[in-house]
């Protein structure tokens, strides 16, 4: 593909009147998936000030070109609107990767090791150790670190490595000890101390609960690294044709970084935040007030590309942790002998239900992070009593992962988009390929043929939004998009599929997620999500057209240029 300015040598004549002035920019001889409501595909598009104002055949576009008009020459190439991911992590993802250890591809405990011991050997004295991304499914030994490998090469600086769920840490004797933390130490409520068979600290902490002991220790990032970090991703993003993305955890301190650099520089994406609420009346009032104040400070700003998308309550854990909210016990491996337990909630259900509910009120959207069936229940049942006592009509309350819905959940999920526009799935395709060499061990084989259930979703009339909860998974949406459709896991230890194909969606469905769909969650959809007349021109081009390649050719799209606002931000 090349990217031409043409100055033409006479001037066009343009029609009188705003529909027909020159456009600023077009884009032609393509493939443009408009990915509007009748899914329409055109061969060309023009913009004017950052926005689109015509989608059609060469000779409509044609026509608005001028003398000073950009022409784009796509070379047959494939053009979609921006991807959007619906919950990303990207500045705590950002900050691993800027700043501490990045062990998202380590495959062996001594690969891990190995990049810690680099990192302690040249650590200042006293300095912690930060790592994240370690993914059991990925290491050949299907474990976390032990407190003894960890203790060998940390060189007597305190240590903690986050899981790639975000749900578990492991740490070094020298950050128990810092934490007083040993073998007597009760795990705290909705958290867990993990202890051997002898009872003894394994250096394994599991849930926000028990994680904090030892994180609160960790001194915090500053505001310029944390604005480094937001530059760095901003640019990945771009490089993979994405344009917006929810982060779905913001400490008011995370806010201000988003907001300081909203005003300083702008985004260049479309970022919409949730405010974590905690696990209490009171952490969860603080939040309302918080996210008051946002919408405040975002009213301020020039650029309309921050908002804030509400409020964020962890409900339960995770299925790697073992710590999702089941109605039955986790299925029984070498590590795991019955009975397996079925985890827990991580908020007490009748204060989550109060947090609920004291959120519909204000009319403040919330999204509630579920996985375990048991979690799901609770949060739809709650959706449901609070929408009913304070209707409210757009507050897409949202069911973060919703892993495994029972009968029920589907049922009032359904139930809640048809009514209120809300109980709509925040789903991660992404994790069957990334995590699906250890999920199934967790699961066991019949709910793991029934995990993310995208295609009963769709069969019952209900849509859903598309994300990678990076750093879980890797960043770029076009992972997603193809795990969506071929639900095919990394390596295959439990077998080429073990999640099955009854789920899987095809790649239009797929695409919606993570454009028009998602953008809904991020209450843009009347700006971007799709190419049409008078939206922002969010624009991603790629080297193939998703919808007429093999399925396996997903996961390998490249990503040649992308424009938002109808700038170009990156260009291969």
């Amino acid at each position: 593909m090349r990217l031409s300015v043409i100055s033409l040598l006479a001037a066009l004549a343009v029609p009188a009147g705003a529909a027909t002035r020159p456009a600023d920019t077009v884009l032609v001889h393509g493939v443009v998936l408009t990915v509007n409501a009748r899914d329409e595909i055109a061969q060309a598009l023009a913009i004017r000030d950052g926005r689109v104002v015509a989608v059609g055949n060469e000779r409509e576009i044609d026509a608005l070109i001028g003398p000073a008009t950009k022409i784009i020459e796509l070379d047959g190439h494939t053009v979609t609107p921006g991807l959007i991911d619906s919950h990303a992590h990207i500045l705590d993802g950002a900050i691993n990767q800027l700043f501490h250890v990045d062990l998202s591809r380590a495959s062996t405990i001594a690969e891990l090791l190995a990049q810690v011991k680099a990192k302690a050997d040249s650590a200042e004295p006293g300095e912690w150790i930060l790592g994240g991304g370690f993914n059991e499914g990925l290491l050949a030994e299907h474990r976390a670190p032990t407190l003894a490998e960890l203790d060998v090469v940390s060189g007597g600086h305190p240590l903690m490595l986050t899981s790639t769920t975000g749900h578990y840490v492991a740490v070094n004797g020298v950050a128990l000890t810092m934490a007083h933390i040993d073998d007597r130490t009760p795990s705290p409520p909705a958290g867990t101390i993990d202890r051997d068979a002898a009872g003894h600290a394994t250096g394994l902490l599991k849930e926000t609960a028990a994680m904090a002991l030892v994180r609160d220790l960790v001194p915090p990032t500053t505001r310029e690294q944390d604005k480094a970090a937001l530059r760095a991703i901003i640019a990945k993003m771009h490089e993979e044709g994405m344009t917006g993305v929810k982060d779905p955890l913001l400490s008011p301190k995370k806010w201000a970084s988003y907001l300081d650099l909203a005003r300083s520089e702008g985004l260049s994406i479309h970022a919409c935040g949730l405010i974590f609420a905690g696990a209490t009346m009171k952490s969860g009032v603080e939040a309302l007030a918080a996210i008051r104040q946002a919408r405040r400070d975002v009213a301020t700003l020039p650029a309309g590309d921050l908002g804030i998308c509400g409020a964020k309550i962890l409900l339960d854990g995770a299925v790697m942790a073992r710590t999702s909210w089941m109605h039955a016990d986790f299925a029984a491996d070498a590590a795991h002998p019955m009975p397996t337990g079925h985890g827990y909630p991580t908020v007490e259900p009748d204060v989550y239900r109060q947090m609920v509910r004291l959120f519909v009120r204000a009319g403040v959207p919330l999204g509630t992070h579920v996985i375990g069936d048991q979690a799901i229940d609770l949060a739809v049942d709650a959706y449901a009593d609070a929408l009913k006592a304070f209707p409210r009509q757009g507050l897409r309350l949202s069911l973060i992962h919703a892993h495994i819905p029972s009968g029920h959940a589907l049922d009032l999920m359904a139930d809640l988009q048809r009514r209120y526009d809300s109980g709509i799935p925040e789903v991660q395709g992404g994790f069957l390929w990334w995590l699906g060499d250890a999920l199934p061990s967790a699961l066991g084989p019949d709910r793991s043929a029934h995990t993310m259930p995208f295609a009963t979703y769709r069969k019952r009339g209900m849509i859903f939004a598309g994300g990678s909860d990076f750093p879980v998974t890797p960043l770029p949406a076009r992972f997603g998009l193809w795990a969506s459709v071929a639900r095919q896991p990394l390596k295959g230890v439990f077998g080429a599929q073990p999640f099955g194909l009854d789920e899987a969606i095809d790649v239009r469905t797929a695409l919606r997620s993570y454009t028009i769909w998602a953008a809904r969650q991020l209450f843009i959809e009347q700006q971007s999500g799709s190419l049409e007349v008078g939206k922002w021109a969010d624009i991603a081009v790629w080297d193939r057209n998703p919808y007429t390649v093999p399925t396996a050719a997903l996961e390998d799209m490249t990503c040649l240029m992308t424009l938002y606002k109808g700038q170009v931000v990156f260009s291969r």
